[in-house]
């Protein structure tokens, strides 16, 4: 059939089209800005540098013993994440391509046979193209489904063409709307799981995505041009309009400037640090294109009437911004490397062509400064089509002369997203290494076969590599990226993995040669101050912060390092400077942690902290674990009413969080020394002991810590043996304090011994302590000082005041809690003692002394208490131990007298047992 000429004439423009197409290029604009950033992460890696830190003291006669524990510095260094997948920009992208297709087979069963079967081809193409059989729809790998969509589709479109001439374009919208619909809810229902069925059906939709773009570029690669044409002509009178020369400049420009860019490899800077993107080009040309789509229906009439084509348009714009919307939001290296080579040489190609069209055609009615606008496809001299013969032509000469590049690029790009679907299926079922092995072929054919300087089929193989714990085949991966091309985050992955000691030079190296191809780089410049802080060159650690603070003022890495590097250096007063200028912010924990850490050195807050609160979240990393351990030093030991029952719950609560096992042990300190610091003394011994048990450094501190606790509740020989426990396994005070317990236990000779060993240590430290203690030995300086309160003595106050007002049962409830709280309180569980066997409630006071001698297991008082008790409740086995222990502690003539007495009860008990059992049985009951 004879394509007839459609005259152009006013009609409705459909609105929900346009908005939707709108949707679609504010998608792309969305992720262009925003896709790097989630699909290739730069996270923060906070680091810890242990330092020591004085929490309280302990007096031993004069001399104050430091309660020690270990403050952490929080550094930030950066590491690349991903790259992820996005299940949610495939399903946008899907969606649009769904509306296309459905509008797009509406509007082609409209059109005459020709143009119809022309618009129908591309459908199939794109059908076959999405491999649905891998999906194992209707439960095979066979093509049912695939022939489903084709006779559906393809011959929906068909019947509509052939048997509803005079159906309108709504209700063909409609009935191939229900129809996409039907098949997607099958596709969905029959299928995967719903993300891996999109993400899969998006990597196999990539070519077609690409072909919606390359047609919308050679369709609004004119318009630019036609653009300046019509603001050339604005005003309303010639003598206010431009002439023939200022068109020729811009537009002569604007060419040039994308021919530049053709030149030059496809780049040019424009000015330092910002190069050209025709992407960015594109947006105009699409509005014109939308603009001026009435007067360009001269062009285009005679196969496409001007009322399809306003609705074919908009399909065009979702497809091709849905299209690269995708490709932006998976970061995808050579889709995006396509579309912009593209894109700049069909603009600059079409652009040119077209305006050697306009000036050949309308150059004397431009000189005459009419509205050449409004008849430039309606030419006198040369007709349209040339345009377009010319700019494809040279662009298929381009791609000859460097083979063909577009089509493999567009390959890669579709392998980069059905890699990283196969990764992601391989973490979710890490035995199964064929999915492994697959997602490895898809990444070494995108990038080392198809296109080479692909970023995102490394970073692909590199986090498969990771997630298998291959470090060697990680950085070879990102080796080789660099060798292709310098990236700012290549090169901060790769440095992040040289992260051992042996390792400093190769991540110098990396950081160095990053840093020379993108030198404002503050993630790079801050990483290379970090790598520095290994070494002793201090003043390059201090150049580069300063740096990294003038390429990024105020970043929360920035601030952190450095006030940081001024806690290791002991700077404390340029530390508080910095941090009084510095405003904190929930959301960085590790510069929270850092200045929390600033006032337990004793330097006044600049600003007001956060508490330590009862709620957050329960899985830590490194800064929030930080941050927390330091809020509840400082609520230890300034402000111990913060030391709420939610803040147990909290800590007992991350504790049992298996995500959190890395900070077991120091979550359990944490508990510790907050029931200490509350004055519940049992329970954080209790909490203590597991963490004490042990022969390794780390049990020899907190050996030590128990024997300081001992040591402050008046337990001074408990004291002294924990305390050899601690000096044994390596606590290097430990046996300083020693020799003070021991002395104020009332073993002086002991004391000069364990005084001997510190002095003829090979440690100058220790041989400093034992000279110390010498002295104070000498003096007999070391006595207990003024008596202070103990944990258990107001207890015992109140039981002592309940016995007087003859209050038995509130006494019992106080000696009861002492037993309970205080067994560590030896006058107090002493005192309990006494007042059970007064009561006759023998076993209850051997249950009492049993649990004191457990603390104080070496109390002669305790002892001897612990013995009779045993006498009393009849369990003289159990007494054996302890009377062999008072036989070497007493004195004969002392021992005699607890002997005789100890016999008399035993015997009394017996005589009482005797009695008892000679008794009359009762009579029985009938």
């Amino acid at each position: 059939m004879t394509p007839q000429l459609s005259t152009p004439r006013p009609t409705t423009r459909p609105n929900w089209l346009l908005l939707l197409a709108a949707l679609a290029v504010g998608l792309a604009g969305f992720y262009y800005f925003t896709g790097e950033a989630s699909t290739l992460p730069l996270r923060e890696v906070p680091h810890l540098k242990a330092i020591p830190l004085t929490l309280d003291s302990v007096a031993a006669g004069p001399v104050q013993l430091p309660v020690q524990a270990s403050g952490f510095i929080v550094t930030l260094t950066h590491d690349v994440a991903g790259p992820f997948t996005q299940p949610l920009a495939a399903g946008l992208f899907l969606g649009l391509l769904a509306v296309v297709l459905a509008g797009w087979v509406a509007v082609a069963s409209t059109l005459d046979r020709l143009p119809f079967v022309a618009g129908m081809i591309p459908v199939i193409f794109f059908l076959l193209s999405l491999n649905t059989e891998a999906l194992g729809v209707f439960q095979t790998n066979e093509r049912y489904f695939l022939y489903l969509m084709l006779a559906l589709i393809g011959g929906g479109g068909f019947v509509l063409h052939a048997f509803f001439e005079n159906l309108t374009l709504g209700w063909r919208a409609v009935i191939m709307g229900v129809l996409v619909a039907v098949l997607s809810g099958l596709l969905f229902g029959q299928s995967l799981p719903v993300s891996e069925t999109l993400l899969q059906l998006a990597a196999y939709a990539t070519p077609g995505g690409a072909v919606l773009v390359a047609l919308l570029v050679l369709w609004v690669g004119v318009e630019n041009i036609r653009a300046l044409l019509w603001f050339n002509t604005q005003a309303e009178q010639p003598s206010g309009r431009f002439g023939l020369l200022p068109f020729v400049a811009a537009a002569g420009l604007y060419s040039g400037v994308l021919l530049l860019f053709v030149w030059n490899n496809d780049s040019l800077e424009l000015w330092p640090g910002l190069s050209l993107d025709p992407l960015v080009l594109l947006v105009p040309a699409v509005v014109a294109g939308w603009l001026g789509l009435r007067l360009r229906a001269a062009s285009y009439g005679d196969w496409v009437p001007y009322r399809e084509a306003a609705v074919l348009y908009p399909l065009l714009v979702m497809g091709a911004g849905g299209a690269l919307a995708y490709a932006f939001a998976t970061a995808n290296t050579p889709l995006l490397v396509a579309a912009r080579s593209f894109t700049g040489t069909a603009l600059a190609f079409t652009g040119s062509a077209f305006l050697l069209y306009v000036l050949i055609n309308f150059l004397p009615l431009i000189q005459r400064r009419l509205r050449v606008y409004r008849v430039v496809f309606e030419p006198r001299r040369m007709p349209f089509y040339p345009v377009y013969i010319l700019a494809i032509g040279g662009i298929l000469v381009l791609q000859s002369r460097l083979s063909f590049p577009l089509p493999d690029q567009v390959m890669a790009g579709q392998y980069n997203n059905l890699g990283d679907l196969a990764r992601q299926q391989s973490e979710a079922n890490p035995d199964d290494l064929s999915l492994a092995g697959l997602a490895e072929r898809y990444y070494a054919e995108s990038g080392d076969v198809l296109y080479r300087a692909n970023l995102h089929a490394e970073f692909g193989r590199a986090a498969l590599y990771r997630f298998r714990q291959q470090r060697q085949n990680e950085i070879n991966s990102l080796r080789r990226a660099l060798l292709r091309g310098p990236s700012e985050k290549v090169s901060l992955r790769l440095a992040s993995l040289y992260n051992e000691p042996t390792d400093l030079f190769e991540g110098l190296d990396i950081l160095r040669l990053g840093l020379k191809a993108t030198p404002r780089s503050a993630a790079l410049t801050g990483d290379l101050a970090q790598l520095f802080t290994k070494t002793d060159l201090a003043d390059s650690v201090a150049l580069y912060l300063d740096r990294t603070e003038q390429l990024a003022p105020g970043s929360y890495a920035s601030r952190t390092n450095q006030l940081g590097f001024l806690l290791s250096q002991n700077l404390l007063a340029a530390a508080q400077k910095l941090g009084s200028n510095t405003t904190v912010k929930t959301t960085e924990p590790a510069l929270l942690s850092n200045i929390t850490l600033l006032q337990l050195r004793g330097v006044a807050p600049a600003a007001s902290l956060p508490t330590v609160s009862g709620t957050g979240p329960l899985v830590l990393d490194a800064a929030s674990f930080a941050q927390l351990y330091h809020e509840v030093l400082l609520a230890v030991t300034r402000h111990p009413a913060e030391l709420t029952p939610a803040v147990f719950a909290r800590l007992n609560q991350l504790s049992g969080q298996q995500a959190n096992a890395d900070y077991y042990e120091q979550l359990l300190f944490l508990q510790a020394l907050a029931r200490h610091a509350v004055g519940q003394e049992q329970v954080a011994r209790q909490l203590l002991a597991p963490l004490a048990a042990g022969t390794s450094g780390t049990a020899s501190y907190y050996q030590q810590l128990l024997g300081l606790w001992q040591l402050q509740q008046g337990q001074y020989a408990t004291a002294a043996s924990q305390l050899a426990l601690a000096a044994a396994h390596g606590a290097t005070q430990a046996p300083e304090m020693r020799v003070y317990a021991l002395a104020l236990s009332g073993q002086a000779d002991s004391a000069q011994v364990a005084t001997a060993r510190l002095l003829a240590s090979t440690d100058t430290a220790q041989r400093k302590q034992g000279r110390q203690a010498q002295q104070l030995l000498a003096g007999e300086q070391i006595v207990p000082g003024t008596k202070r309160a103990h944990a258990g003595d107001d207890w015992l106050a109140q039981a002592q005041q309940a016995e007087q007002q003859n209050k038995a049962a509130a006494a019992d409830k106080s000696y009861q809690r002492i037993v309970r709280e205080a067994p560590f309180n030896e006058a107090a569980v002493l005192a309990a003692g006494r007042f059970y066997t007064r009561r006759g409630d023998n076993t209850t006071a051997y249950a009492a002394l049993r649990a004191g001698l457990d603390e104080n297991p070496q109390s002669p008082q305790l002892l001897r208490a612990y013995v009779l008790a045993a006498a009393d409740a009849g369990l003289t086995d159990y007494a054996a131990d302890a009377l062999a222990q008072l036989r070497q502690q007493l004195a004969p003539a002392a021992y005699a007298t607890l002997a005789a007495e100890y016999a008399a009860r035993q015997a009394a008990r017996q005589s009482a047992a005797a009695s008892f059992s000679g008794a009359p049985a009762p009579s029985s009951l009938h």
